[in-house]
């Protein structure tokens, strides 16, 4: 499978930066990891891997082809007898690679290890060791990996099938790339590559196919509500599902058009809900029957993990639970006086609960907030939590409202964000995000905005440093000159970090080659300050190559690569090089043939 069927914009060296995190995980259940392409060249491994394989340590490295891996493994294991031989161990070592399905037991250096080889398409195949003694949980480690078939999975495999709610990755043509085992079983599939390729409609449908007869009725108002709700992701909405269930259903979409979604069961809420308007009805027809009904209902209240309060006709608060007040900040003293709607409004006010309050929002606020239509709308609260308000009309006049915490979700659904568009050991821009940036200031000056100008920075000194000190050392490292480089960089120009010891920065407002230049010399400068690093002194530099727009190019790509030659007829100079594109390689006059034509 080539690169081509993967997601857009994945490719190997993306799969191994999404894998790092894993990486790192399953260090912590002393499994060993080791990734390859799919022309068998390194490109991931973690600290087990080497405690188990001590041979490869300051030996291993990104692409190194894994028949040189073989063979150092086999020539510290073979006695003088068997050396003659190496090459066909080698050879079914290889073999064994491409074809190997199921996990196999073999003896080394006084270890029984469990190894498992697992395709990965599009990137390659990666392979996982565990001592036998714990052997009995290798199942589960290795089933983890069994559904891969893109970044969806790589990423999500680990993470999200240990969440307690169902989460649904959609590519950009809807359909469904990946599920996690909690969704399989709210929709009831016999497994998670049933899901693969369907849109959620024909899920949903699948959901049902044995239970459409006395909830035929739900089953049509879910696929109504369905066809409503999915071409607008981002408004939460709500299915009702086979067995008196209901799941609601979070929608994001990425600007590459995937979609991911998340899926709560709320049978729960769905059930307490339909029992406050129960109650709320009774109470209306018996004054006696609410009497009779109220420690039950005050208990249920009491007990539930949203908030609540139910608003009468006369917008007279009549229940408000616990959750609710600590939710809103409101004081208890208050709330037991059987406050008007409008007090409570008029007390939040005050406090300037509303202070971060969108001016849409604030204008229904203002109104009194109570809608006779059901209405759902996220709040953010002076503290920085966030708050999801559901108010529900009551029959007759009134409202129920609930308040649900919702700080964490939007925390983790930044974070996946964050963690799509960024380097996860910088945190500067990752390659594609500084492509957009490229493009968008290509077009801008296109139409009469400001030139600007790319730096291409590669690290010198690196390689050395990182086969010395290791990847820990390393990563430190290429850390510390991150933070240097947005030390010395100015307000609004993009940094980012391309791939292994390799940045780039967008310059803004850029005319001449002047001022890039000086750019450079702030950043090789702040590179000059030697490190200190887990009590090593180390020193690094950098080779800088600057491509100007428009005298290097118009086109955004084209721009990069000009940036790139520079670089490396800087680095040709020697460590801690600046070259222009466009300048003579062996003088100072311009060397015409290095210009490309805009």
């Amino acid at each position: 499978m080539s690169a081509q069927e993967l997601p857009a914009g994945v490719g190997p060296d993306a799969a191994a930066n999404l894998l790092r995190p894993v990486a790192a995980a399953l260090d912590g259940l002393g499994v060993a990891l080791c990734l390859f392409d799919e022309d068998d060249a390194v490109l991931l491994w973690n600290r087990s891997f080497l405690r188990f394989f001590p041979q490869h340590a300051g030996h291993v490295q990104v692409g190194e082809p894994y028949a040189a891996n073989l063979r150092r493994f086999y020539e510290g294991r073979l006695d003088k007898r068997e050396m003659p031989a190496i090459e066909r161990y080698i050879a079914e070592g290889l073999a064994r690679h491409h074809a190997q399905q199921r996990p196999f037991v073999f003896e080394h250096e006084g270890r029984s290890l469990c190894v498992a080889s697992l395709p990965l398409p599009g990137v390659g195949r990666i392979r996982l060791w565990k001592e036998q003694e714990t052997a009995e949980r290798d199942g589960d480690v290795i089933s983890a990996f069994g559904g891969l078939s893109g970044a969806p999975e790589i990423d999500g495999t680990v993470l999200f099938d240990h969440v307690a709610d169902g989460v649904m990755v959609t590519g950009s043509d809807d359909r469904i790339l990946w599920v996690n085992e909690p969704f399989v079983a709210m929709y009831g599939l016999p497994h998670r590559r049933a899901a693969h390729g369907l849109r959620f409609a024909e899920a949903y449908r699948q959901a049902w196919a044995e239970n459409r007869g006395d909830e035929r009725a739900l089953f049509e108002e879910g696929m109504a509500i369905l066809e409503e709700n999915m071409r607008f992701a981002g408004a939460p909405f709500e299915l009702p599902l086979p067995g008196a269930r209901w799941s609601r259903v979070i929608a994001q979409r990425s600007p590459d058009g995937k979609g991911f979604y998340a899926h709560v069961d709320i049978t729960t809420l769905k059930r307490q809900q339909q029992q406050l308007r129960v109650a709320e009805r009774r109470a209306r027809e018996s004054e006696a029957l609410l009497r009779q009904k109220s420690a039950v209902l005050e208990a249920t209240l009491e007990r539930m993990e949203q908030g609540i309060m139910m608003v009468s006709a006369e917008r007279v608060v009549e229940v408000c639970n616990r959750r609710a007040m600590q939710l809103l900040d409101l004081p208890e003293a208050l709330m037991a006086s059987r406050p008007s709607f409008q007090q409570v409004l008029d007390h939040q006010m005050a406090k300037g609960e509303f202070s971060s309050t969108p001016a849409d929002v604030m204008d229904f606020i203002r109104s009194g907030g109570i809608l006779d239509t059901v209405q759902r709308y996220e709040r953010q609260r002076p503290d920085g939590s966030v708050i999801e308000i559901f108010s529900v009309p009551i029959e007759g006049g009134g409202v129920v409202r609930t308040y649900t915490d919702i700080t964490e979700r939007r925390r983790s659904e930044e974070r996946i964000r964050h963690l799509a568009r960024h380097d996860g050991l910088t945190a500067l821009v990752n390659r594609e995000v500084f492509l957009e940036h490229l493009r968008t200031a290509s077009t801008a000056a296109a139409q009469g905005g400001e030139p600007f100008a790319v730096h291409y920075i590669d690290i010198d000194q690196f390689k050395p440093i990182n086969d010395r000190f290791g990847h820990a050392v390393g990563d430190q490292v290429l850390i510390a000159v991150a933070e240097r480089m947005r030390r010395v960089s100015g307000a609004g120009e993009v940094l980012a970090r391309l791939g292994g010891d390799e940045f780039a920065v967008l310059q803004h407002r850029v005319r001449e080659e002047a001022p890039a230049r000086r750019l450079a010399e702030r950043i090789l400068s702040a590179l000059a300050e030697p490190l200190r690093i887990e009590g090593h002194a180390l020193s690094v530099a950098a080779s800088i190559g600057i491509a100007l727009y428009p005298q290097a190019g118009r086109d955004p790509d084209l721009l990069l690569r000009h940036a790139d030659s520079a670089m490396y007829a800087a680095k040709a100079q020697g460590v801690a090089g600046i070259r222009v594109f466009g300048e003579c390689l062996t003088g100072t006059e311009p060397d015409p043939s290095a210009w490309i034509s805009p």
